[in-house]
């Protein structure tokens, strides 16, 4: 169950996020005392596609995926929330959330009411133009999936490899480390693909010197250039 969190929590993890950075800390503190807190368990659910849009979702620890469910009963990957991101903003548009939250592994995620959500941003405009500039961002790289949607999947599969290296991968002899584990499972639910070409595909970008694989899932990526290449 979601737990009312201290307001000192909670003011401590509004302070980190950058879309927050030039709020005056009165206006923090009073939006510290709606916050609360709620963990999950890798794989589970924060909301369902469908359900309503009346909360918005801070990560504090961990990362979420967002999922979409098409028409014939697939689970596409839309993007990877990591810490000190939001999600959900989708209260500002539309009545009910058009696509999935689930835990991308254990996370503590903060949330408050929409109806707090809009009056904030009313109050506080600068917030505002950032969000919806993260919104842009994320609704553009949809929008790049949809068009790769139609491409070899060697060039859907090397955009996301690309994407995640530029957003969560930390550099380290011999290439660059994306951070989250991902399963192969997962990467084919983020390159509208089948597990067995998803499977291909990683192996022979291995065999081509572009990524290497650690224990635990995760990816090492071995030639930025050459992946960049495959994305044009």
């Amino acid at each position: 169950m979601p737990v009312l969190s201290p307001v000192n929590t909670a003011l401590s993890l509004l302070r980190q996020l950058p879309i927050l950075a030039d709020v005056p800390e009165p206006d923090l503190e009073a939006l510290a005392r709606q916050v609360v807190f709620r963990n999950y368990a890798r794989e589970e659910e924060i909301f369902y596609q469908g359900d309503p849009a009346d909360r918005v979702w801070w990560v504090h620890t961990g990362r979420v995926k967002i999922i979409f469910h098409d028409q014939d009963g697939r689970e596409v990957i839309l993007e990877i929330i990591s810490p000190g991101e939001a999600f959900g903003g989708a209260v500002l548009f539309f009545p009910t959330q058009p696509a999935t939250a689930k835990a991308l592994e254990e996370a503590s995620i903060a949330s408050f009411p929409s109806e707090l959500y809009a009056r904030f941003l009313l109050d506080h405009p600068p917030v505002t133009l950032k969000l919806l500039r993260m919104l842009g961002a994320r609704h553009l790289s949809m929008i790049n999936m949809q068009i790769l949607a139609g491409e070899r999947v060697e060039r859907r599969m090397a955009h996301i490899l690309y994407k995640l290296a530029n957003r969560v991968g930390r550099p380290e002899p011999g290439g660059t480390l994306i951070t989250i584990p991902l399963s192969r499972q997962d990467l084919a639910d983020m390159s509208c693909t089948s597990l067995e070409t998803a499977i291909r595909t990683v192996s022979r970008f291995q065999k081509e010197g572009m990524l290497m694989t650690r224990r635990g899932g995760y990816l090492v990526v071995t030639d930025m250039e050459r992946l960049k290449e495959l994305t044009e």
